[in-house]
């Protein structure tokens, strides 16, 4: 089972069902007809169909179906991230409201905790995202930083929201995204955070950076994102290595 297939076919019935393709109460196609509608497996159209079981969406009942349970995630988004092709369409279900845009000199204490380099020029982009099936309701606070050299991609950042800045200095530069490197850790969000998603100061988030390289290992750009804890589940999968034969 392709890990990357059973998440896109979750992520299609995802936007199904908060678009209203497939209304609360509704049976969703059997196994059957996803899997000749997709072109997959009935194993990866039951993988799929877990995602949403645990996210809360859907319920499942022999002799009856798959019924929608619910239009939108229960304790926020499960992203699944399998490719970098997937971590660039996150602001599919969420969309960027840019709050501040400053210049910077990095100094050590910033390049040693963003991975820049001391002296450079640099630009912070700080945005609330906002996800498009919860009402409204802020997703995240977010600081990008880049290089000032693409100081252009702001624009483009302010006219594609859905888009993430990363992706949009690809199009722009002709750049590629080879490697994102992610670290996560556990935080308790400061007040300033929390009044701008709506949460309550010291609870707890997740706190994620991505550092978006070339090829060469040249950066792109490096992404800070804060979630309050029940509005973001980052899921990921593991394989184990087949031996060689």
């Amino acid at each position: 089972m392709n890990p990357t297939r059973y998440a896109r076919v979750a992520k299609d019935l995802m936007h199904g069902i908060t678009s209203g393709r497939y209304p609360v109460g509704s049976l969703l196609p059997t196994e059957l007809e996803l899997c000749d509608l997709y072109g997959v497996s009935r194993h990866t159209v039951r993988a799929a169909i877990d995602q949403l079981l645990g996210q809360g969406l859907v319920s499942r009942r022999k002799r009856v179906g798959t019924r929608v349970e619910a239009s939108s995630p229960r304790g926020g988004y499960s992203q699944s991230l399998a490719s970098v092709a997937e971590l660039a369409q996150l602001g599919q279900n969420q969309h960027r409201q840019i709050q501040d845009v400053r210049q910077f000199v990095a100094d050590l204490g910033e390049a040693e905790r963003l991975g820049l380099v001391t002296g450079e020029h640099y630009l912070c982009v700080s945005s609330i995202r906002v996800g498009r099936v919860q009402d409204g309701l802020p997703q995240c606070w977010s600081d990008v930083y880049i290089p000032r050299d693409y100081a252009e991609v702001i624009a483009l950042a302010r006219e594609h929201p859905e888009q993430v800045i990363a992706g949009l200095i690809e199009q722009r530069y002709g750049r590629a995204i080879a490697v994102v490197e992610q670290q996560v850790r556990a935080v308790l969000l400061t007040a300033s955070v929390a009044q701008a998603l709506k949460a309550e100061a010291g609870s707890p988030g997740l706190h994620i950076i991505r550092h978006y390289r070339e090829e060469n290992g040249d950066l792109m750009a490096v992404s800070e994102t804060v979630y309050p804890d029940d509005r973001f589940t980052l899921v990921t999968q593991l394989r184990r290595d087949r031996p060689a034969g």
